[in-house]
């Protein structure tokens, strides 16, 4: 068994609890993250899943007593000393799944590597066959109470395994990633299984505000979708949204607009490169060319006044989008919405006359903004 860090989107921890599920009944969330445990041969599979940014494999997890209080130069030598305790060999092999690569020498060879660095002290030698390598360190907790920068920590973690491997570091072009987390005074080292962020997918179009695969994703979830439901994105800019939908919720049927042309454009050529099946329409969002009761959810990113339009347009367009799109959506159904805009979007709620009820909310982190997701159910 392999014991997985999945990080996710502040907000949608229960979200991607309830697709891990599969794996692990009994996965656990934590703020940003799900811990949970798999089989080896599990890992592949885990690294399909569609609502976690990045899969870490976890190594080594202590209570380092003390670590707070520590002179620097103390607190860097015990991280040092951590490195031998951490079971390297295992790490690698997680690696090589989830890779399909095998690192020079497997996971014996490091066992002999670290066992001769161990006996005899001296620095194994890097040779042309090795992988690169980094070490990032996270810091969380009462930071200012650690005598020691987050830099330093990667620093001799990093050092003390080219000694041990002759892994040759690299901090851009690396093959193996080493998360070295320091929580309070709780260390745990970590192996990346992605070498890309696991939301970089589908779009190739981008647009001002476009939205993470991961995201997009999540917000689909919480409309609980099933067969033969019609889901829409009324402001669907480069179609990020319909086009996770159609991927990851096949036997639904996705239509999506929006009154830009460009947007569209984007949109033909985000769906044409994911293969994604979607009805792309240009269209009046205040306006929509449905019947009453036609839709059973809509899922869409709403304008923060940010990047795009402004706070006092917000006011204007909130209540009459919410009131246009409560027309389509049976009664019964979702319409699910982020914004940067609460005031705006709370404001809005009584000039509709109780015709929505507020089922959800989830406080987000979208590219630096504190945003929160709101999902309606039509009355």
């Amino acid at each position: 068994m392999v014991q997985l860090w999945a990080t996710v989107i502040t907000g949608f921890e229960e979200v991607a609890q309830q697709e891990i599920n599969r794996f692990d009944p009994n996965a656990q969330t934590r703020r940003g993250a799900v811990c949970f445990s798999t089989d080896i041969s599990n890992i592949p599979e885990c690294l399909k899943l569609r609502s976690i940014d990045n899969l870490h494999a976890i190594l080594y997890s202590e209570e380092m007593k003390n670590l707070q209080s520590m002179e620097n130069s103390e607190a860097l030598r015990q991280i040092k000393l951590t490195t031998k305790y951490v079971n390297w060999a295992e790490g690698i092999e997680y690696w090589q799944t989830a890779f399909g690569e095998e690192i020079s020498g497997g996971s014996q060879g490091l066992m002999v590597k670290m066992k001769t660095y161990e006996e005899t002290g001296v620095n194994t030698e890097i040779t042309a066959d090795v992988p690169t390598f980094r070490v990032t360190c996270n810091r969380t907790g009462e930071k200012e109470l650690h005598q020691f920068s987050s830099m330093e920590a990667a620093r001799v973690m990093g050092a003390e395994l080219n000694n041990m491997f002759g892994w040759k570091p690299n901090m851009k072009n690396f093959n193996i990633e080493v998360i070295l987390s320091v929580r309070n005074e709780t260390v745990t080292v970590m192996i990346s299984l992605n070498a890309k962020s696991l939301f970089c997918r589908n779009i190739i179009a981008f647009g001002p505000t476009t939205m993470r695969s991961t995201m997009c994703f999540c917000m689909v979830s919480l409309v609980q979708p099933k067969k033969n439901r019609i889901i829409v994105d009324p402001m669907c800019g480069g179609g990020s949204i319909p086009i996770e939908g159609a991927i990851a919720f096949p036997q639904c049927t996705f239509i999506a607009g929006d009154n830009h042309e460009k947007a569209l454009e984007r949109c033909y050529e985000n769906a044409k490169d994911s293969k994604a099946q979607v009805s792309f329409l240009r269209w009046d969002a205040m306006n929509l060319p449905l019947l009453d009761n036609s839709v059973d959810a809509i899922v869409t990113d709403l304008p923060f006044g940010k990047k795009i339009g402004s706070v006092s347009d917000n006011r204007v367009t909130y209540p009459k989008l919410l009131l246009e799109w409560h027309r389509v959506v049976r009664t019964g159904g979702r319409i699910v919405v982020m914004t940067h805009d609460k005031r705006s979007l709370q404001n809005s709620l009584p000039s509709l006359g109780g015709k929505l009820r507020t089922v959800r909310r989830c406080i987000c982190n979208q590219g630096g903004l504190t945003t929160l997701c709101f999902v309606f159910k039509t009355l």
